[in-house]
């Protein structure tokens, strides 16, 4: 029986990373949530969250893989070929463009995550709770703009703006996708085009993300698994089907998510994150 709690909870935990990544929902909220009702030690590990974050990057890189195939193409070509096509070029200023989003948070992100940090430690929920809410804010207030805006082209100045405004979302409890995706409808693009870009700059960042976790631990594989009994068979059964359904339940979401949005149905999401953000404010302050 506690062989099959055991498996059901990573079954859970995988699936909460797999949606909420792609979810104007904070996965890292939800998981530190569900890890404070359960008060599970070896689901704390660095490197069990960075497999499950690792799941879901594959299962965006896959869906978006036609995209990303063109891109980096055409960026090849213009690069090493000197093709100057008109289509060729704005492939190339799109991945461009990426990485000038994702600038700031590389720049910024770990002082940011240092100063927050110091304070998760202290109260969890009530900083999950805080980021919820002001998720919850964000996505009210753009509710209106979902089909004003027709802009396809993300220049570098939108991109800069985005890749700022989401410097925020390494706060636990704050959708970085929310944020990123409000911040690109702020100036102007549509909805659809704000999304598939704040999912383009996902997969650099989580990548980026995974890199400093390990150079924080200095590649301390043992250190980054606290509690992790390698001589128990089921201990990487269990890691191996978490990862497994985050891959899945992101790939998923993903459908879900494009059409949802592109719908302009954000008000399930804005009033789920004020629900979730009160109801985890109050647990943080009863501690």
């Amino acid at each position: 029986m506690e062989v099959l709690i055991e498996f059901l909870k990573y079954i859970f935990l995988g699936a909460i990373q797999g949606v909420t990544e792609v979810l104007p929902v904070s996965s890292s909220g939800h998981v530190a949530v569900f890890q404070e009702l359960v008060s599970t030690e070896i689901d704390n590990s660095p490197f069990f969250l960075i497999l499950l974050n690792f799941g879901s990057v594959i299962a965006v890189i896959y869906y978006l893989r036609k995209d990303l195939k063109m891109y980096l193409k055409d960026s090849f070509s213009y690069i090493f070929k000197a093709n100057r096509e008109k289509e060729v070029k704005k492939n190339f200023l799109y991945v461009r463009n990426v990485f000038i989003g994702i600038l700031p948070i590389l720049v910024f992100g770990y002082f940011v995550d240092l100063l927050i940090r110091n304070y998760f430690v202290v109260n969890p929920l009530l900083i999950v709770g805080i980021g919820s809410l002001i998720t919850a804010t964000i996505l009210y207030v753009v509710r209106n703009y979902t089909e004003m805006h027709v802009n396809t082209d993300v220049k570098s100045n939108d991109a800069l703006f985005i890749g700022f405004v989401q410097v925020i979302s390494v706060m636990p409890g704050l959708s970085r996708l929310g944020v990123a995706t409000a911040a690109g409808v702020k100036r102007k693009l549509s909805m659809d085009s704000a999304l598939k870009f704040t999912f383009m700059m996902l997969i650099p960042i989580s990548l980026a993300t995974t890199v400093y976790q390990f150079i924080s631990f200095n590649f301390d594989t043992q250190n980054m698994m606290h509690n992790f009994d390698a001589s128990n068979f089921l201990n990487y059964v269990y890691y191996f089907v978490a990862f497994i359904v985050s891959m899945v339940s992101t790939y998923y979401a993903l459908k879900w998510i494009f059409i949802w949005f592109r719908k302009g149905k954000l008000a399930f999401f804005y009033i789920y994150n004020f629900i979730f953000g009160f109801i985890t404010l109050f647990m943080g302050l009863s501690i």
